[in-house]
């Protein structure tokens, strides 16, 4: 008698056991997940940031008559550290009164770049190439009546909501990568 009662014991302990590893493995992925996508969310609110400032600069730029050495300025944006990539294209319509810009101006959009100069759609999504994973967010600049405090519509005379451009960018996920990694070796 005193077996069976070993055995019913060793069987609810090993039970236990495999119900906590389940339960505490499901909750570290999911941890996991969630931090993650908070992490991404935040890179995509840096994104808006940084569009918004490059979006700023450059129609400071425009308002003062300096546009002309925007490159300089961009040139800048791109030395800040999580930025691995700023590229600001034109549209048709800024294209067609004000010519396609200078040398130093991007001016072949790839795909995703065309699309949202087609559509006035930002796009935001994950994305990975040998240098690592990567935030790509592309973002329309519109002609707005209320843009930044100023009148778009005054010096680009088209229509409201008129796609003037766009400011596609890269935002390194290096950091939050490894700092998920490191809180999941730590967890």
């Amino acid at each position: 008698m005193h077996t069976a009662k070993y055995k019913i014991w060793i069987q609810l302990l090993t039970t236990i056991a495999v119900a906590l590893l389940v339960v505490w493995t499901g909750v570290v992925i999911w941890q996991g997940h969630v931090t993650r996508q908070a992490a991404l969310e935040q890179a995509t609110d840096f994104s808006t940031s940084m569009h918004d400032a490059t979006m700023a600069g450059l129609t400071g730029m425009m308002v003062t008559g300096t546009v002309a050495q925007r490159d300089v300025f961009l040139d800048q944006v791109k030395q800040l550290g999580s930025i691995r990539d700023l590229r600001v294209l034109r549209a048709e319509a800024v294209t067609s009164v004000f010519g396609a810009g200078t040398e130093k101006d991007d001016s072949k959009p790839d795909a995703l770049e065309q699309q949202v100069l087609q559509n006035g759609q930002t796009l935001v999504q994950v994305e990975t190439d040998a240098k690592g994973e990567y935030l790509r967010a592309i973002r329309p600049a519109l002609a707005l009546k209320n843009s930044l405090g100023k009148d778009c519509t005054t010096c680009h005379v088209v229509p409201e909501g008129t796609v003037l451009g766009v400011v596609s960018m890269k935002v390194s996920l290096d950091k939050v990568n490894a700092s998920l990694a490191d809180w999941q070796t730590s967890g």
